[in-house]
């Protein structure tokens, strides 16, 4: 968990600015232990299962990049909007001899969109600042066999409070431990029953608290 907003001096005109990202990442699965067993070609005796006798290929990917933008109305205001996106994906192919028992390749990918606008107030120069967002999120996934071409994806919204103390390191750049509670609401479209046993949206609310810190680089005019 981070934060982005942070800085000891911020005066009217500064516009705070960050960009970062996990990056690509992937990896490819080439042992698995626990698989299991199954019967041999005789149907007597139980043979384990390697990871080549069921798999050709396992792999997944996921890359993620978050981008954060604030503006200084007044001296210690600060208005902004987070931006973060992540995309997963999977690709599995079967050996032939578990495509001849009916099993079929595939792929999987997801990708999730969230939106942050948020508004932060710095005390004086005291380092001290508390902070209020709203986070809006979004996800879709699809894969090679159709599973989601009809599902209702659940939306997640959540209201922020944090509070945090930016200790400068130089000019630039502070380092801001921070506590942070989010009071988080899920809605799935038709997902749930009343108790006539009728569709309804399903509504799952929830609370999160998150202790991070974050180091940041600000410019000003």
């Amino acid at each position: 968990s981070f934060s982005s907003f942070a800085q000891v001096e911020v005066e009217q005109g500064t516009v705070i600015l960050e960009m970062g990202t996990n990056g690509f990442k992937t990896e490819s699965v080439n042992s698995w232990e626990g698989l299991g067993g199954m019967p041999n070609s005789s149907f007597t005796d139980i043979v384990d299962i390697e990871f080549d006798d069921k798999y050709d290929k396992y792999t997944q990917s996921s890359f993620t990049i978050d981008f954060k933008t604030g503006f200084a109305v007044s001296d210690g205001l600060v208005l902004g909007l987070g931006f973060n996106y992540v995309s997963t994906s999977s690709d599995v192919e079967y050996s032939n001899d578990w495509r001849d028992m009916g099993y079929e390749d595939y792929d999987q990918s997801s990708n999730q969109l969230t939106l942050v606008p948020m508004l932060r107030y710095y005390f004086a120069e005291s380092g001290v600042w508390s902070q209020i967002d709203y986070g809006l999120w979004s996800t879709s996934s699809d894969d090679s066999e159709g599973s989601y071409d009809d599902v209702e994806f659940p939306k997640r919204n959540a209201l922020g409070f944090s509070a945090g103390y930016a200790a400068s390191l130089n000019d630039y750049v502070s380092l801001n431990p921070y506590l942070k509670y989010l009071l988080i609401t899920q809605t799935t479209k038709d997902g749930g029953y009343d108790k006539d046993g009728d569709e309804i949206d399903e509504v799952i609310k929830y609370g999160q608290f998150n202790i991070g810190v974050a180091l940041t680089v600000h410019l000003g005019y």
